[in-house]
């Protein structure tokens, strides 16, 4: 339960901070954090539940998209403001370093495995993201055909 608590914190300092480096809007720097917390929080649940890599984080990018679009029109902000911060956590820089290193050391077979995971991670990242796109402007669209 401290492991929760304390990655949890951790991965709201590392949203604002990152959305502060990328120059996003003091107003979207709520919603990033709250948006990079909730996907954490949905992926470190999954992860140790499930013990897989592409679940959790496509659960987890799909809260990002979901909740990133909410809280964008909510702060009046671009979606990707949102995005910036949220993802960071999400990342597999540390699979890629790991990969690359890897290769230095010509281990063929851990570098295609390590090749294979971190492209599993990015795919589902972007897969989670693209579907909360999806879902979120036919959302849209049913709300703008309701008010005709």
């Amino acid at each position: 339960m401290t492991d929760f608590i304390l990655s949890t914190i951790l991965a709201l300092l590392s949203s604002v901070g990152f959305s502060i480096i990328a120059n996003v809007p003091k107003r979207a720097l709520l919603g990033a954090g709250i948006t990079g917390v909730c996907s954490w929080m949905v992926y470190y649940v999954l992860d140790s539940v499930h013990h897989s890599i592409v679940l959790p984080n496509f659960m987890a990018s799909l809260v990002v998209g979901m909740l990133g679009f909410f809280l964008a029109r909510r702060f009046r902000v671009p979606v990707t403001m949102i995005y910036v911060g949220a993802l960071i956590s999400l990342v597999p820089g540390g699979m890629a370093f790991s990969t690359l290193q890897k290769l230095s050391e010509n281990n063929l077979t851990a570098v295609l495995k390590g090749l294979f995971n971190t492209g599993s991670v990015a795919m589902s990242l972007a897969l989670g993201i693209g579907v909360a796109n999806i879902f979120n402007g036919w959302l849209y669209q049913k709300k703008m055909w309701l008010r005709k």
